[in-house]
């Protein structure tokens, strides 16, 4: 998993001004139990696919990064971004602390019932080539 674990030492979430690091569980593997092993289930599958070398390559994996990627992004979206909200909070956000822009489109995004993922595809790994933002079409 070079490739992804590459990529990610290039974000916010990896290298910020406070400090604090999200590490590969903490947006990947649930805290609770069942959804944990679930969880752990399905990342047997990836491991399987570079033992077998279905994606044992950068090549290889960027063939499937859409694959991958709209199946991490669904998995995110059926939660309502649990993942993600163990950290981030709509409730705890400052207008104050964040740019006035930013503040809006996340106040807009609670309103509307959207979740993290909705907005920030992209934010912590490349987006597949074949990607279309679907607000850009």
């Amino acid at each position: 998993m070079e490739t992804v674990t590459n990529e990610y030492k290039q974000t916010v979430h990896y290298s910020n001004r406070s400090g604090v690091r999200a590490g590969c569980p903490d947006c990947h593997v649930p805290h609770s139990l069942g959804p944990k092993l679930y969880a752990k289930m399905r990342a047997s599958k990836e491991i399987w696919g570079k033992m077998t070398g279905v994606i044992d390559t950068p090549e290889k994996f960027e063939a499937k990064r859409m694959e991958l990627a709209t199946n991490q992004w669904e998995i995110m979206a059926s939660t309502n971004s649990r993942e993600c909200r163990s950290c981030h909070d709509f409730e705890a956000m400052s207008g104050d602390k964040q740019k006035a822009s930013n503040y809006k489109r996340h106040m807009t995004a609670k309103d509307e019932g959207k979740t993290c993922i909705d907005c920030h595809k992209g934010i912590a790994h490349h987006l597949p080539k074949e990607y279309v933002d679907p607000d850009e079409e």
